[in-house]
């Protein structure tokens, strides 16, 4: 089978990390050997993650993400696969690759990648209403196979009328690049700052692009609550700012006076990442929303606990003795904070290392990739 992969972009600030998901996804089936593309939209350059990747240029508004080059293109991509996988909803993407698949006949498998969240739905809800009357109903309608990141993605695909196969197929991870020696006390390069060592004894780490819905603006209240305990502790803000949020980061930094434990630095590489990971004595990831996060992903493989709301959609996490989950809001974040500074540090060892465990049995992109191949051929051939 020939499988074509649309979404609406692949630069960090407008896939986040579908679009880094996607690309992942279509770099394994192709190491695999399977024969995939990806199309997607950009702004200012294209981002040539890997091969068989097409990228058109997009039109303003940019939150449209419509690409006439992909217009032209459309019938063609669509005619030359035998499954179309469209990751996301409510953009230009959708409607002309969708309305093609219609148009001709072939099977459309969307990945919803949280789009279906009410915290989602909820934001700019008349344009979503509009989009969906306009051309994403119809797609719906067509739409062969459904996968879900979670189970509880699963249920608000269903709760939107789908009565078609949804598959529950989670993002995965490449582990190797976690594999590296690192030793507490070398430098991280970060672009804030040059030379990133640890301050003090135990470091807790947020890495996640700056944005409403990641809980920042809980995450520094409760972090201030925790004077006593968290003495011997510094708290690590990474990731790059969406939007100018990381203004409205700082201020909260400043309003709680926390910057004396406190440190944001900026947008960081992979690799810079793995280290500062690695350093990590807690991850914590306090979002309103999310469909799954890689982000965890990537703390288990650095055999790090996590701190992370339910709405990051990870029971299976915590129910395997991988971290603390907490409801997000100030004050349960700040019990399971305190649990994760205050616990011995065997225990955040044995919690790590659970973590990490879980991660190498269900989410390599292998068995991920596997597990999705194997819905395609159950549901789509034609």
């Amino acid at each position: 089978m020939k499988h074509l992969h649309f979404t609406q972009a692949l630069e960090p600030l407008n896939g986040g990390g579908m679009g880094l998901s996607t690309v992942a996804l279509h770099r394994q089936l192709r190491g695999m050997g399977v024969d995939s593309t990806l199309c997607s939209t950009y702004s200012d350059a294209p981002q040539k993650p890997a091969e068989a990747v097409l990228e058109f240029r997009r039109i303003k508004p940019d939150f449209l993400y419509y690409s006439p080059a992909l217009r032209e293109r459309a019938k063609q991509l669509v005619a030359s696969a035998d499954v179309i996988h469209g990751h996301g909803l409510y953009v230009g993407t959708n409607y002309l690759l969708g309305s093609e698949c219609r148009r001709q006949g072939r099977p459309l498998v969307y990945h919803t990648h949280g789009f279906l969240d009410p915290w989602i739905l909820n934001r700019s809800r008349w344009k979503k209403r509009l989009v969906h009357w306009l051309f994403e109903n119809a797609n719906f309608q067509h739409a062969r196979l459904w996968r879900a990141l979670t189970t509880k993605e699963a249920d608000q695909i269903r709760a939107q009328g789908i009565r078609g196969p949804v598959v529950v197929v989670p993002v995965g991870l490449d582990v190797a690049s976690f594999n590296v020696p690192f030793q507490r006390g070398d430098e991280i390069e970060t672009p804030l700052v040059p030379h990133l060592v640890n301050q003090r004894r135990f470091r807790a780490v947020f890495i996640s692009r700056l944005h409403p819905k990641k809980g920042l603006d809980i995450l520094l209240p409760a972090w201030a609550k925790l004077a006593a305990e968290r003495r011997e502790w510094e708290l690590i803000i990474a990731g790059p700012d969406e939007g100018g949020y990381a203004a409205t980061v700082d201020g909260l930094i400043r309003e709680f006076a926390l910057e004396d434990s406190v440190r944001r630095v900026g947008k960081i590489s992979h690799a810079s990442k793995v280290k500062l990971l690695k350093s990590a004595d807690v991850f914590v990831l306090p979002s309103y929303s999310e469909g799954f996060t890689s982000a965890i992903l990537e703390a288990m493989a650095a055999s790090v606990p996590v701190v992370a709301t339910r709405e990051c959609n990870f029971p299976e996490l915590f129910q395997n003795g991988g971290g603390w989950e907490c409801d997000v809001n100030l004050d349960s974040l700040a019990d399971s904070l305190r649990e994760a500074v205050t616990a011995s540090e065997t225990e955040r060892h044995q919690r790590g290392a659970a973590g990490r465990k879980l991660l190498e049995r269900d989410y390599t992109w292998e068995s991920v990739c596997r597990h999705l191949l194997q819905a395609c051929a159950n549901y789509c051939n034609q």
